[in-house]
């Protein structure tokens, strides 16, 4: 069994470029699937050659894990990707061996690349993670990592769907509103990726996201991806993390996994000297509108006390409500989220914070705690094997 890639034509209208591959999944050599993937960009940007197959291997490969499939590559990749995602593979195996299987790439042309273009691309959907990276590269806060910003991108298509164009073209909005206050371009892409893949978007997330920004390879050599945890409190298997992101880069577009010094109160901390920034945050994807925040979810609430425990107002991105109120109707579904709201009372309790709102953050905290619940460092595929074997020892009891 095999997924083949056959790379098109690009394609120019309406100022707009497209970038598309044919995936057809191949058993016992009949064609039993035939999907189509495209990236749509502005047509200013220079577009990567039509036989560059890098982005659409990157889109690809979860399936192709997924399924057990080979990958064939009519096209060219990059040699130096190639060797980057042996090693990538290699790690989800071994995270979840029961999903995800090694796959052979092979590849008609495997490219040299030894020159990249100066500069960076972020990846910017106007959330707490790229409004830090954004901020602190900016402004050369990074010491020597920093890097110049040629262009931030946000994804259509991503978490915001195809379909709702008018709360897509809002959340552009707020976030050029953001950039521009520091005289940065916003450049719009729009990909179907969501709509024809089956991988699991918690695994493929950052693939997905360097397989779009890598069509803006001409115009920046390096990619910015926002980190989701710190290193103190890393979750694994996740789709981004420190371990895996720049195993997403190639010869021409590295790819770097930013801000996991910082947890997201102290990403909050250095993004509150940006007003502009604070005020412009979308971090909301469980809201019926797509393009704000609803104010009551739990990401929602967590972000207004990631303001509330530096002591920073919230800011008036979310909708006024009683603080109180919003942590009690909240529920801490995950190790992940008990873990990010142990990091915000953790952070309250060193500053001796006086207000009431620590007291039912720790309330929320114990009440939905299981006993994985204060690992720093969360292993869910570890965790969830020595449950099964706990069990298996009981019933044999």
């Amino acid at each position: 069994m095999k997924i083949v890639l056959e790379p098109q034509n690009h394609t120019f209208s309406d100022g707009y470029s497209v970038r598309k591959c044919k995936i057809k999944r191949i058993n016992s050599n009949k064609v039993v699937d035939e999907k189509e993937i495209w990236f749509q960009i502005e047509k200013s940007v220079p577009l990567p050659l039509e036989d560059d197959c890098d982005a659409y291997l990157l889109a690809v490969l979860m399936d192709a894990m997924r399924e057990n499939r080979r990958i064939e590559v009519l096209g060219s990749v990059s040699k130096y990707l190639l060797s980057n995602l042996v090693e990538f593979q290699a790690a989800w195996a071994k995270w979840r061996p029961t999903v995800y299987s090694c796959v052979d790439i092979f590849a008609t042309m495997e490219r040299h690349d030894h020159v990249k273009k100066n500069g960076a691309i972020c990846a910017f959907s106007g959330g707490v993670d790229a409004t830090f990276s954004v901020w602190r590269h900016f402004h050369s806060k990074y010491s020597h990592r920093s890097q110049t910003l040629n262009a931030c991108s946000i994804v259509h298509g991503f978490d915001i769907p195809l379909s709702h164009i008018d709360a897509f073209e809002s959340a552009k909005k707020r976030a050029q509103d953001t950039l521009g206050d520091i005289g940065l371009n916003l450049t719009p892409t729009k990909t179907n990726f969501r709509e024809i893949s089956k991988a699991h978007w918690e695994d493929a997330c950052s693939l997905a996201l360097v397989a779009a920004l890598n069509n803006f390879k001409n115009i920046a050599g390096t990619c910015i991806i926002g980190s989701s945890e710190p290193y103190d409190s890393l979750v694994i298997p996740w789709g981004s993390s420190p371990i895996t992101d720049h195993l997403l880069s190639s010869g021409d577009f590295s790819v770097i996994h930013d801000g996991a010094s910082h947890n997201r109160t102290e990403k909050v901390r250095e993004i509150s000297e940006w007003h502009v920034g604070a005020n412009n945050l979308r971090v909301c994807w469980q809201g019926d509108l797509k393009d704000r925040n609803c104010g009551s979810c739990e990401k929602c609430v967590r972000t207004k006390l990631n303001f509330l425990a530096i002591g920073s107002p919230i800011p008036d991105c979310f909708p006024s409500s009683n603080i109180l109120d919003d942590i009690k109707n909240v529920e801490l579904k995950s190790n992940l989220v008990r873990s990010e709201w142990q990091q915000i009372y953790d952070y309250a309790l060193n500053r001796k914070t006086k207000e009431a709102w620590p007291d039912e953050v720790k309330k929320q905290i114990d009440k939905t705690s299981g006993p994985a619940a204060n690992v720093q460092v969360t292993k869910k595929g570890l965790l969830s094997k020595f449950a099964k074997s706990i069990r298996k020892r009981v019933r044999k009891k």
